[in-house]
C-alpha cells in the first residue's frame, strides 16, 4: 500500500513537472504562422542571408502586432522606404496609381487589413506587379513600411 502511494505521488509530480515545462514553451508554440498570399502555403520567414532579426521582428513573429505602429521615428523611416519602393505603383500617399490603393477598403487581398496579412503580401509577394520584397527589404524595414501605411489617412 505504501509503495502504491509513493508511486502515485511520483506519477503526480512527474505529470505536474511535465505540464509546467510544456506551458513554459507554449508561447513559442503559439507563434504566428505566416502564409503565402497566393496559395496559403507556409511562408518562410527565416532571416535572409546576412539579415539579423531585430527585437521588433521577433516580437512581431510572436504576436502579430507591429511594434512600430505610432512611433514617429519609425514612421519617418517607413515613409522614406515607402517613397523608395512603393509610391511608384501605389501613389505618393497610398492612393493607388497603377496598383491598388492602400488607403481605402477595396482590397485586392482582404488579409491586408491585419499587419500580419500586409506583411505576408509585401514579404512574399502577390499576383500582378506585386513582387516579393524578401531579400529586397529586411523584415524590420517591412514593419516600418507597414507602420507608415497604417498612418496614412483613409481616402
Amino acid at each position: 500500500m505504501l509503495n502504491q502511494l509513493r508511486s502515485a505521488r511520483v506519477r503526480t509530480l512527474f505529470l505536474l513537472a511535465t505540464g509546467v515545462m510544456f506551458l513554459s514553451f507554449a508561447p513559442s508554440l503559439a507563434a504566428i504562422e505566416f502564409k503565402n498570399a497566393l496559395d496559403d502555403s507556409p511562408l518562410d520567414v527565416a532571416p535572409a542571408d546576412g539579415e539579423t532579426l531585430t527585437e521588433a521582428v521577433k516580437a512581431f513573429h510572436e504576436t502579430g502586432s507591429n511594434p512600430y505602429d505610432g512611433d514617429d521615428a519609425a514612421l519617418a523611416q517607413g515613409k522614406k522606404l515607402f517613397d523608395e519602393n512603393c509610391q511608384v505603383c501605389h501613389g505618393k500617399v497610398g492612393e493607388g496609381r497603377m496598383c491598388p490603393s492602400l488607403v481605402d477598403d477595396n482590397y485586392a487581398y482582404p488579409r491586408v487589413t491585419s499587419d500580419v496579412g500586409m506583411f505576408e503580401v509585401i514579404y512574399g509577394g502577390a499576383t500582378g506587379a506585386m513582387r516579393a520584397y524578401k531579400g529586397r527589404l529586411t523584415q524590420d524595414q517591412i514593419l516600418h513600411v507597414i507602420a507608415y501605411i497604417r498612418s496614412l489617412e483613409p481616402q
